[in-house]
């Protein structure tokens, strides 16, 4: 039997517990609801930080690939020089390549013709400096180096 004072408390020790009441629920809600927003605005700025991080990524990568490019070009040059160079370092210019250039060069006068033709014969070393130069420089040198001799 219960007793006039046991009406409305729960049967654990004798305790008196609150039910919960509806203000309580709404205000736990209510928190509830506020923190979600504040999780969902993180998750929103987060995901804009990725994509700006992303979009930086992309664009390294895409700067790292023309440099690679541009590597690969210039290495290229190099190589093209190289290999011209060596092929050109060893090659010894015969006495016709000579007359040949000097016909090229244009000269009038035979007299100044068969001395540029015996300096160079002379001066091998002369020669290859002429023939590595570009064809338009190259009557000034010869005539700057008869004159130094």
């Amino acid at each position: 039997m219960l007793s006039a004072g046991s009406a409305g408390t729960s049967s654990s020790r004798g305790s008196k517990r609150k039910g919960p009441t509806m203000d309580d629920i709404d205000e736990h809600f209510a928190m509830l609801y506020t923190n979600l927003q504040q999780c969902v605005s993180s998750m929103k700025d987060g995901n804009e930080n990725v994509s700006q991080l992303v979009n930086i990524a992309r664009a390294q990568a895409t700067t790292a690939q023309d440099i690679a490019a541009e590597i690969r070009r210039r290495n290229g040059l190099y190589a093209k020089h190289v290999h011209h160079h060596r092929r050109h370092a060893s090659y010894q210019y015969s006495e016709s390549d000579i007359w040949a250039m000097l016909i090229k060069l244009n000269i009038q006068d035979e007299q100044l013709m068969d001395q540029c033709y015996e300096f160079l014969c002379d001066h091998r070393r002369r020669v290859k400096q002429l023939f590595g130069m570009p064809y338009e420089h190259r009557m000034t040198k010869l005539f700057g180096f008869m004159t130094r001799r």
